[in-house]
């Protein structure tokens, strides 16, 4: 067991109460970094860019959180980032209309913008997300699917694939009724 790193949570720009960040978790701009209560990073997860969250995050190891200072990956109440998801706040245009990789090589175009998960939302394992994407309240995102802004995701739905399609409705009164009830996790 690797533990916990007690350590960075001084460098962070905030960090709540009973916040459990893993050992080898890389933070590029400590600063940017913001965390509720009730927050748990687990190690080897990768965060570049500016981090908002609320309170009862999960963000499981080896995540990406990508995109540089200039951005922030923002996360309501309750929301998680499954194993080895990866969230990009900027992502470069690859077609060879601009320079060959990036701008050290060439002027290339960079789709750039940052990415809200709403209250209750969350994504699987080895998802990707794109700039720019908002997650609506409730909403769940399956795993190994890619989602980016021309998605039309409703709120308290299950999402899947790509191309992304909708899998059915989430319960929103036994979700928020669960999150509410300090005991249910004990419950057998």
């Amino acid at each position: 067991m690797l533990g916990w790193n007690e350590k960075i949570k001084k460098n962070l720009g905030y960090c709540g109460k009973n916040v459990f960040i893993g050992q080898n978790v890389l933070f590029a701009n400590p600063k940017l970094v913001y965390l509720g209560d009730n927050v748990r990073i687990d190690p080897f997860t990768w965060i570049t860019t500016g981090l908002k969250t609320g309170n009862n995050i999960q963000i499981c190891s080896h995540a990406v959180l990508s995109g540089g200072k200039e951005h922030t990956i923002t996360l309501g109440d309750w929301c998680f980032i499954g194993y080895g998801s990866k969230l990009f706040c900027a992502s470069e245009d690859y077609s060879g209309d601009c320079g060959p990789v990036n701008d050290y090589w060439g002027q290339n175009k960079i789709f750039r913008g940052n990415i809200i998960f709403n209250n209750f939302s969350g994504v699987a394992s080895d998802v990707i997300v794109m700039p720019k994407v908002s997650l609506p309240e409730g909403c769940l995102i399956g795993a190994k699917s890619f989602v980016y802004t021309k998605n039309n995701i409703t709120p308290w739905s299950i999402w899947l694939g790509n191309p992304l399609k909708k899998h059915k409705e989430r319960n929103k009164n036994s979700v928020i009724n669960k999150s509410i009830d300090p005991t249910f996790l004990r419950k057998k």
